[in-house]
């Protein structure tokens, strides 16, 4: 299974999940980069519905191939959305920190409630060595915690590298970078 996270945001400092925010480079470079190594996938391609994660996909397959998928969108943050980190309420952020899993955002949703319904959507779908998943660091950690039957505690803060192929390592304590070969 090949797991890619969207192009980096072009802004830094500033909270988004939901939103979204323009990227860095387009995502049409970030899925030229990866379509000579993508190329010939025969598995189904399952994205978030964000538009960071459609346009990479939508490079990459037929739209035939790609399959939207609500559960694999990013965090709600709520009234968090498209605000500078630096404006958001300090004992709100430090609450959040307690309780990084639990803490429901303002308007949005907890942590729990992301790994719900990833994991409501990944325990019925047929998911397999050709399966591209094309979403974010949030939802792809969670698909992690599911596929390797770990509690979301080990799994949500796993780095997750953005617009590279990745796969879960065999160790299960992560991701790796995904070889043509492998």
């Amino acid at each position: 299974m090949i797991l890619i996270r969207h192009g980096a945001p072009a802004e830094t400092g500033v909270c988004y999940g939901h939103s979204d925010p323009t990227l860095a480079e387009p995502a049409e470079q970030t899925a030229r980069s990866l379509s000579a190594r993508l190329a010939q996938r025969p598995g189904p391609l399952y994205c978030s519905p964000s538009p960071r994660c459609l346009a990479i996909a939508r490079a990459l397959a037929p739209a035939g191939q790609i399959m939207e998928v609500e559960a694999l969108r990013e965090l709600n943050f709520g009234d968090w959305e498209q605000r500078p980190w630096s404006d958001i309420d300090r004992h709100a952020l430090d609450d959040w920190a307690q309780q990084p899993l639990d803490y429901c955002m303002p308007g949005g949703e907890s942590g729990r409630d992301l790994f719900s319904r990833v994991y409501a959507w990944a325990t019925q779908t047929t998911l397999d060595e050709h399966s591209i998943v094309i979403a974010h660091a949030g939802s792809l950690r969670a698909l992690a915690a599911t596929l390797l039957e770990q509690p979301f505690e080990h799994t949500w803060q796993w780095p997750v590298p953005y617009g590279i192929a990745l796969k879960l390592n065999s160790r299960g304590s992560g991701f790796d970078l995904w070889e043509q070969d492998d």
